[in-house]
């Protein structure tokens, strides 16, 4: 039975997981709630206007929203871009070496947090790869699977040891799908991945990537 220096000497190495564990749970939290709080004017704007919903990775607008990350970022490295039903999400690597998250809305680009590079050295890709058509077009194949579930999210990213793709998110609580497609083209799934999925995970929140 361990004496009481033992136990003593325990406790803290405790309290210090315990408190890095809640800690890594706030940051993420707190990620997901930022960017779902980023797409509700969007939301709310249709609903009041009573026009029928348009998903931005859906619509032909897609491509003036890109036009500005390749006009503001095209010279960064980029490690991720998300479009989602009303905004697009970028992590670019800026001139100061960290990796910033910007979002696009409306023709308008805002710089909203900033973190060290994590992938520093790694390969990334840049605003030349976004393609609005590839990015309909590879939302319209996946339609066309027939799968159960709501498109919430569709991505640029290169995932570990993996090659660039256009992934797809099928929200279909509670096992919801994700689709990787070759980004230069074809309706062929390179890749699925699946992901546990409940009324509280956010687009943001599922941590697939």
């Amino acid at each position: 039975m361990p004496d009481r220096t033992e136990l003593d000497a325990r406790r803290p190495n405790r309290r210090k997981k315990y408190v890095a564990a809640i800690a890594l749970s706030v940051v993420v939290a707190i990620a997901a709630v930022v960017v779902i709080a980023g797409d509700v004017p969007g939301r709310i704007t249709r609903a009041l206007s009573g026009l029928p919903p348009e998903d931005l990775f859906s619509a032909q607008r897609l491509d003036a929203e890109l036009d500005v990350v390749r006009a503001r970022l095209g010279d960064q490295v980029l490690r991720r871009v998300d479009v989602t039903s009303n905004l697009i999400s970028v992590e670019a690597v800026a001139h100061d070496g960290r990796l910033h998250l910007y979002w696009v809305r409306d023709g308008q680009l805002e710089d909203e947090d900033s973190m060290p590079d994590l992938h520093a050295g790694e390969a990334g890709f840049t605003a030349a790869d976004l393609s609005g058509q590839r990015i309909r077009a590879a939302v319209s194949d996946v339609r066309n699977l027939g799968k159960p579930g709501e498109i919430q999210l569709v991505s640029y990213l290169i995932g570990q040891r993996r090659p660039l793709s256009v992934a797809v998110w099928i929200r279909h609580d509670p096992v919801s799908s994700v689709l990787h497609l070759d980004p230069q083209g074809g309706s062929a799934v390179v890749r699925e991945e699946w992901i546990e999925t409940d009324e509280h995970t956010s687009v943001f929140g599922g941590c697939w990537c």
